[in-house]
């Protein structure tokens, strides 16, 4: 059989590396742990771990975190002209940038990006700074899950399709559209790190 099978409508994710050198690693953890100190455990709606929001939604415009926001910049203009194929360059600009820090069985609930005041962001980036093995990958949650909830999909297959596990390392980021829902499952180990950003070209 010469068939060939195309996905049509699939989300676009993009995953890269991003490695701090020994100074710009320690700063960066510096800053973050001052920030966390303030903060309690569960204060930010939908975080069971510690978050440097909502006080602090601006952490990409710290001096400690130049090292990241400019290859960060540069991978979402990449991401938003030949990977989402927007050929009109924008002023794309990162507008939130926040951390949270998770324990051994911390969660993030479900959500996106576009939900209530995040408003017209249209990219999202995750960065982990601090990924021990075994800790919790982001889970992306298909879009056609009313589809996959019906049979005979949800029979012969299963609802667990419904949220696929994207797996990264530390130092690694993943790019996608702000809209795909997305949660972070509890975890046996810990503390991990992650840096979440918006960015948006239109408003």
């Amino acid at each position: 059989m010469g068939d060939v099978s195309i996905p049509l409508f699939s989300v676009p994710v993009v995953k890269g590396r991003i490695v701090p050198d020994e100074y710009a690693d320690a700063a960066t953890e510096t800053m973050l742990n001052r920030i966390f100190l303030d903060r309690k455990l569960g204060e930010f709606e939908g975080e069971s771990g510690l978050s440097t929001g909502p006080d602090e939604m601006k952490i990409h415009e710290k001096e400690e975190l130049k090292w990241l926001m400019k290859p960060l910049d540069f991978a979402v203009k990449e991401y938003w002209v030949y990977t989402l194929g927007y050929k009109k360059m924008a002023d794309i600009k990162c507008r939130d940038g926040w951390a949270n820090k998770h324990f051994a069985g911390d969660t993030t609930v479900e959500h996106s990006h576009n939900d209530g005041w995040w408003g017209s962001c249209q990219i999202s980036c995750v960065y982990y700074f601090r990924k021990p093995k075994g800790s919790s990958n982001i889970k992306f949650c298909n879009p056609n899950d009313y589809i996959l909830r019906q049979q005979p999909y949800a029979m012969m297959k299963g609802i667990h399709t419904i949220a696929s596990e994207f797996p990264a390392n530390q130092y690694e980021y993943i790019i996608f559209p702000s809209w795909v829902r997305h949660r972070v499952d509890p975890s046996t180990v810990g503390p991990r790190i992650a840096m979440s950003f918006n960015f948006y070209g239109y408003e």
